[in-house]
């Protein structure tokens, strides 16, 4: 899966999850970490995405979003644990690689 479709898969999901009464939106996708089986897209308020003005920031408890390449499973990472601890779990718990096989 490329980052393009990965992203859209993001956004749906940050679409159907978030209120919209404060919309949400992903960042650029430097800022997308690439962990071979999956992507990772960090997101926030499209306020502050637009300004990165500290008062438009959500508050902390939400982790990035995860897209696994080879279903398109996603999902939401939460604040705590850290995130490598979140995706080593995952990763263990469905059989994949840190080298992102299978």
């Amino acid at each position: 899966m490329d980052i393009k479709h990965a992203r859209t898969l993001a956004e749906r999901y940050l679409t159907e999850n978030s209120p919209p009464s404060r919309p949400t939106a992903l960042f650029e996708d430097d800022l997308v970490e690439d962990h071979g089986w999956c992507f990772v897209f960090p997101w926030n308020t499209a306020r502050y995405v637009e300004t990165r003005n500290m008062a438009d920031i959500i508050g902390p408890g939400f982790g990035p979003i995860v897209v696994v390449k080879k279903s398109g499973e996603t999902w939401m990472m939460s604040g705590f644990p850290p995130p490598e601890q979140q995706l080593s779990a995952y990763a263990a718990s469905h059989g994949i690689s840190d080298e992102g096989g299978a």
